[in-house]
């Protein structure tokens, strides 16, 4: 950056400091195995802090933290991350896949965290919200000890929560309420593959990236991994559009793990293994498989490697590769442990790749169907098996593992709330989006449909549906909002505060088209809203043609408002906005 620009950003700073209060980001990435969190300040825009040093980790200096939580005695008092690592206790962990239960997980997938947080009987939002809390804690101590207390208090706080993109809305809400709950509140949330494209990319944009490349940002985590697409428009600031909807699974590291668990199970039988987990031998191996053979693998072309259980008792069995007390792990075998994971990520990521490619020829764009690169980040994604092998899978893709790609998610997300150093401006609709209502029966359009009779207005009227997000793939621009027109019926000719409490069921469908009526459609989100703050005056009053009851009815549009994290709805009565909608999920 030039003199003249550095001059610029500083008089532009100044005068932000002049409208509001200069800002300290706070961002958590809370993940399946690690979490992090990472911190900026408004004032000082390039540069992005990670906390390093945490409890339980003596001097190792390290960006991320285990997510694990084992209670003591009460549902008060617990350890967590690192200050378990030298423990065989059983351990709470892989508690971020518990707050979406409705995705489908895969057959190698097991945990034993369902049967720790049932003995406690504590939700698992409870459980969520402690490990948040403690981690949250230790790094805001970590940051003020870093800095006079003065000058951190001149600075107002804003927070900033990383979700798996591919994760719905409800659980992104359970996780967003976990963190409030433990005192982190107002938090935005980001989606993780977005956070990490925007440091990824943002830190690459003058080394060859060009306006029009099209990128996919494959984040493979301890569990899930995300993917998603954006073309870059602008080089600076950088800015990007997403080009598809994002995609992903459950597939990560975390699987590995149970494979190779599984793997020692099979090979020491079923009695010796329920021995051989209580022995110290067992908890150095499975550190010995995290820390040194799974992030070294290559292929199954490997030399043989031994995985040693010191003071196991374990039987020699030259059969199985035992001798005293260590096995042999076959670089075959490691194969057969990775291949079903790297299975399930590449089919994700060509899934979105030829997504991407097929919406760009349509699209006759000038670059054709051409994918610049794979950017792989989070913890799985800096294997170099896995980079190996998608490169052979795209091999006319450039595969790119970028520095501190394992930090890339939480420094993101910090960056993302930075003055205009990277932004995302708009989405692609996943779904499509809307409201069912009544109107008049046609008799071509609701043929074969059911009749509903109108008391009020005395006529017969169909159920059909109103689309504000008519197609897949639409381009959303973010932060925009979207009117979606209501009217409701109430008697008489003035409704109580109770009548004007209203539920409104918005829905979803993930049809090829959308259907014009509700089939095959499901309820996505049910909007609570209060009208009773909404003026007399803008009741229409009217009365029924056969016996003249009187009944008022109400115009009034819901806006709804496209961001990372879940759509943000609001009221709107006579172009004037009165209140935010609660959603249930």
């Amino acid at each position: 950056m030039s003199l003249d620009d550095k001059l610029a950003r500083l008089l532009k700073l100044n005068h932000q400091d002049a409208v509001e209060r200069d800002r300290l980001i706070i961002a958590l990435d809370f993940g399946t195995t690690f979490s992090g969190i990472a911190y900026a300040f408004s004032t000082d825009p390039e540069r992005v802090y990670s906390i390093t040093a945490w409890p339980g980790a003596d001097d190792r200096k390290v960006p991320k933290a285990p997510t694990v939580i084992k209670y003591e005695g009460s549902t008060t008092t617990f350890k967590w991350g690192y200050e378990l690592d030298q423990t065989l206790e059983e351990k709470i962990e892989g508690i971020k896949l518990l707050l979406d239960p409705d995705q489908p997980r895969p057959l190698y997938t097991s945990t034993n965290t369902h049967a720790e947080i049932a003995k406690l009987s504590k939700p698992v939002l409870e459980v969520a919200t402690d490990y948040i809390r403690a981690i949250y804690q230790h790094a805001l101590r970590e940051i003020e000890n870093a800095y006079l207390a003065d000058y951190i208090k001149d600075y107002d706080k804003q927070y900033v929560l990383s979700v798996p993109a591919v994760w719905s809305d409800k659980a992104k809400d359970m996780t967003q309420r976990a963190a409030k709950n433990a005192g982190i509140s107002p938090i935005e949330l980001i989606k993780e593959p977005e956070a990490a494209a925007l440091y990824t990319l943002n830190f690459m944009k003058n080394k060859g990236l060009k306006v029009g490349d099209a990128i996919v940002i494959c984040d493979a985590g301890g569990g899930t991994v995300d993917l998603i697409s954006y073309e870059i428009t602008c080089l600076d600031p950088l800015t990007l559009e997403e080009l598809v909807p994002g995609s992903g699974g459950l597939a990560g590291s975390l699987m590995l793990n149970k494979r190779f668990e599984h793997w020692i199970q099979e090979t020491v039988g079923d009695a010796e293994y329920i021995e051989l987990k209580k022995t110290d031998g067992y908890r150095a191996a499975m550190q010995q498989f995290d820390l040194s053979i799974k992030p070294a693998f290559r292929s199954k072309q490997d030399p043989d490697r031994y995985i040693s259980f010191p003071m196991a008792k374990l039987k020699d069995d030259d059969s199985k590769g035992i001798v005293k007390n260590s096995i042999i792990l076959k670089g075959t075998t490691l194969f057969n442990i990775f291949d079903p994971i790297f299975h399930d990520i590449n089919k994700y990521l060509t899934e979105q790749v030829n997504k991407v490619q097929i919406k760009r020829l349509i699209a006759h764009h000038p670059n054709g169907g051409a994918v610049r690169a794979i950017f792989l980040v989070g913890g799985f994604g800096s294997s170099v098996y896995l980079r190996d092998a998608i490169a052979a899978s795209h091999p006319d893709i450039q595969v790119i593992q970028p520095n501190d790609a394992w930090s890339a998610i939480v420094k993101g997300a910090v960056l993302s709330k930075l003055p205009r150093e990277a932004m995302v401006v708009s989405n692609a609709a996943e779904k499509h989006y809307g409201t069912c209502c009544h109107s008049l029966y046609d008799s071509l359009r609701d043929k074969g449909e059911e009749r509903i009779w109108d008391d009020w207005e005395e006529n017969e009227k169909c159920a059909i549906m109103q689309w504000f997000i008519y197609k897949k793939d639409e381009k959303l621009v973010r932060n925009k909002k979207i009117p979606l027109p209501f009217y409701r019926k109430f008697a008489g000719e003035n409704p109580s505060k109770d009548d004007l409490k209203i539920k409104s069921e918005l829905y979803e469908s993930a049809a090829l088209l959308a259907p014009g009526h509700p089939k095959n459609v499901r309820v996505s989100h049910i909007l609570n809203t209060d009208l009773s703050k909404v003026p007399k005056s803008y009741f229409i009053k009217k009365a029924r043609k056969s016996d003249g009851a009187t009944y008022c009815e109400l115009h009034f549009k819901l806006l709804i408002e496209i961001r990372s994290g879940p759509m943000k709805f609001s009221l709107e009565v006579g172009d004037e906005e009165y209140s935010a909608v609660n959603v249930d999920y």
